[in-house]
């Protein structure tokens, strides 16, 4: 009991922080009112859904309420990153990683730049899941897979320093830098597919010659 009262305020305060993030969305959702279902709207005011929506749910509600769920039981849990420490944070991990399986998977950007063929979000995300089959499969085993090793990194350094706000900080930090960090890497993907076809191109060639 003890551990529980000295995390307490920690809890209560990102709670708090999940909670008024959570009634922030609705009012905004709210205030949009049936223009934020509809596809013309948000390409006229991509920029301001970003900023008003996008920002804290992905920076904000996200992180607290994931952190709340998954992390906090744990570092309360374990004192020290013991050996037994390691079976709860893969655990908390696995289901973290598991809950991000669900759902569509459909960027709205993707939604925005498409042609669509009605004006109402909800039909236009349906559609692009269905048509879009096995890459939104891809995204989903990608999504599991990264977020696992994030709820592994948030729950190691979490134990490690007795603090729900370093586990919070760094799923914060993951927010921002991970989009970045993929486009990146598929870009560098790409580029070192395009020199290593390039290369055994002119090898084949010349091999050819030789012959």
């Amino acid at each position: 009991m003890e551990r529980i009262y000295a995390f307490l305020p920690s809890i209560v305060t990102l709670a708090c922080i999940a909670v008024t993030t959570r009634l922030y969305l609705w009012w905004v959702v709210k205030r949009f009112g049936k223009n934020f279902k509809s596809v013309n709207w948000h390409k006229k005011n991509e920029l301001r859904v970003v900023s008003m929506f996008g920002t804290p749910l992905v920076y904000v509600f996200a992180p607290a309420l994931e952190e709340l769920i998954f992390r906090a039981p744990i570092i309360v849990a374990f004192s020290t990153v013991s050996s037994v420490a390691w079976y709860g944070i893969f655990v908390s991990s696995g289901l973290f990683a598991l809950a991000h399986w669900r759902g569509k998977k459909v960027w709205m950007s993707e939604i925005l730049s498409g042609n669509h063929k009605s004006d109402d979000v909800a039909e236009e995300m349906n559609r692009f899941h269905a048509e879009a089959g096995k890459m939104i499969m891809a995204r989903k085993a990608f999504q599991v897979t990264v977020t696992l090793f994030l709820g592994i990194l948030a729950g190691y350094y979490g134990i490690k320093y007795q603090s729900i706000w370093v586990a919070f900080g760094i799923h914060v930090a993951w927010n921002i830098v991970a989009p970045t960090a993929f486009i990146v890497l598929v870009y560098l993907g790409l580029f070192v597919s395009l020199v290593i076809s390039t290369l055994w191109n002119k090898v084949r060639w010349k091999w050819g010659r030789s012959w």
